[in-house]
C-alpha cells in the first residue's frame, strides 16, 4: 500500500475542512461584529420570535439603521445572514461563491444543456401534480397534516437591490451544500459500479445523472418555499417539509459520500498503477464545480421560472389541501402557536402592494391565545 501517497490525499481532502473554521471566522467579521450590528441584529432577532415577517418592519428598521450608520447594502446582508444561516458545510463550499462570477461563465454551457432537464421535471412534477399527489399520500399514509406557517423573510420590498450584492447571493448559495455534495456523490457511484479507463466518459455519464438529480432537486426546492409544513399530532412536533426532504436525503448522500471516497482513496494507494493525490485533486475539482454549477442552476432557475412555479404549486395546494396559516411566536419563555387564517388569505396580504408597517411597540402585543376561545371537543363522544 502506497502510505506516503494515502496520506498526502487525506490532506488534501482536510483543506476545506481545515479553511471552514477561519473563513467561518473571517465571514463574521466582515458581516459586522460591532455594537452597531450587534444592536441591529437584535431588533432582528425581536421580530423572528415575534412571528412577524421582516417586510412589515422595514421603514422602522430603516430608520435604525441610519441611526446606527450602517449602510443599506450592509443592512441587507445581516437580514439575509440571519434568515439564511450558513452552516459549516456552507463554509466548505464559500471559495466557489467568491470565485463565482468568473466561473459561472465557464458553467454556462453544462447550465444550459440541463435547463431541458429541468423544465421536463418540472412539467412532470407542478403541470402534471405529481408533487401534490405525493404531498397527499405521504399526510394520508403517517396521518400528518399540512399547514402553513410563513418564515420570517416572505412579504413584498419596494426596495430593489443589486444582483452583484453577496446578500442576493446568501439565499441561493443556501441550498448549494446539498447540490455540490450530490455531484460528487454522483460521480462516485459511476466511478464505482463501471470503473472505466477513460476519467472522460465517467465525467460525462456522471454530469447528465447529476443533471437529472439537480434538476428534480431545484424544482423540488423551489416549490417547497411555500413555507408548508407537516404536523405530527402523534410526536407533537412541527416539520417543514423542505427539511423533511432534506432529512432523507442528507444521510443516504453523506454515508455514501464517506464509505466511497474511503473505499477508492484504499483502492488507488493498493493499485500498483493507482493515484490517491491525483484522486483526491479530482474530488475537490469535483466538489466545487458542482457547487459552481449547483448555484448557478438555483440562481438561473429562480431567476427565471422560480416565481411562478412556487406559486403554481401553492395554489395547487389551497386548492387540495386548503391549509391553515399559523404564528408561532416567542416571548420571554412563552410560546403561542395559534392560526391566523387561510393560507390563500395569507398570500394575498403578502402580495398587498403596500403592506402594513409596524413599529416595535407593535411587537408589545404579540398575537396570544384568546380568553374566548373554547377547548377542544372531546374527539371519542
Amino acid at each position: 500500500m502506497d502510505t506516503e501517497g494515502l496520506l498526502w490525499s487525506a490532506g488534501i481532502l482536510a483543506l476545506p475542512i481545515l479553511l471552514a473554521l477561519p473563513m467561518r471566522l473571517a465571514w463574521q467579521i466582515w458581516v459586522g461584529v460591532g455594537h452597531e450590528v450587534s444592536e441591529y441584529r437584535t431588533n432582528i432577532r425581536r421580530i423572528i420570535d415575534s412571528g412577524h415577517q421582516i417586510s412589515s418592519f422595514s421603514q422602522t428598521l430603516d430608520d435604525i439603521a441610519r441611526n446606527l450608520r450602517i449602510s443599506p447594502s450592509k443592512q441587507r446582508l445581516i437580514e439575509a445572514e440571519m434568515v439564511h444561516p450558513l452552516t459549516i458545510s456552507h463554509f466548505l463550499l464559500l471559495p466557489a461563491l467568491l470565485i463565482l462570477p468568473l466561473t459561472a461563465i465557464m458553467a454556462l454551457p453544462v447550465v444550459l444543456i440541463g435547463f431541458p432537464f429541468m423544465l421536463f421535471i418540472e412539467f412532470v412534477l407542478i403541470r402534471q401534480k405529481v408533487l401534490i399527489r405525493l404531498l397527499l399520500f405521504i399526510e394520508r399514509i403517517k396521518h400528518w397534516q399540512v399547514i402553513h406557517i410563513p418564515k420570517s423573510h416572505r412579504g413584498r420590498k419596494d426596495d430593489t437591490t443589486s444582483l452583484t450584492e453577496f446578500s442576493q447571493h446568501i439565499a441561493h448559495f443556501n441550498y448549494v451544500p446539498q447540490a455540490a455534495f450530490l455531484g460528487l456523490f454522483t460521480w462516485l457511484i459511476i466511478h464505482w459500479l463501471f470503473n472505466l479507463e477513460s476519467w472522460t466518459v465517467e465525467f460525462i455519464l456522471s454530469a447528465i445523472l447529476y443533471m437529472v438529480l439537480l434538476s428534480v432537486l431545484s424544482v423540488l426546492n423551489t416549490a417547497f418555499e411555500a413555507d408548508l409544513v407537516f404536523v405530527d399530532p402523534s410526536k407533537g412536533r412541527l416539520v417543514p417539509v423542505n427539511q423533511w426532504l432534506e432529512g432523507m436525503l442528507n444521510p443516504i448522500v453523506g454515508l455514501g459520500l464517506l464509505f466511497l471516497l474511503g473505499r477508492n482513496l484504499l483502492e488507488e494507494a493498493r493499485d500498483v498503477g493507482g493515484n490517491p493525490v491525483l484522486f483526491s485533486t479530482v474530488v475537490l475539482a469535483l466538489l466545487y464545480g458542482a457547487a459552481i454549477v449547483g448555484i448557478s442552476y438555483r440562481w438561473g432557475y429562480s431567476s427565471w421560472r422560480g416565481g411562478r412555479v412556487r406559486q403554481q404549486f401553492e395554489q395547487q395546494v389551497i386548492d387540495e389541501l386548503s391549509p391553515l396559516s399559523y404564528d408561532l411566536t416567542r416571548l420571554k419563555g412563552r410560546i403561542d402557536f395559534n392560526v391566523r387564517m387561510g393560507m390563500e388569505e395569507r398570500l394575498s396580504v403578502f402580495e398587498a402592494p403596500v403592506p402594513h408597517q409596524l413599529n416595535f411597540e407593535d411587537l408589545q402585543s404579540l398575537p396570544s391565545v384568546s380568553s374566548e376561545i373554547l377547548p377542544p371537543e372531546n374527539p371519542l363522544k
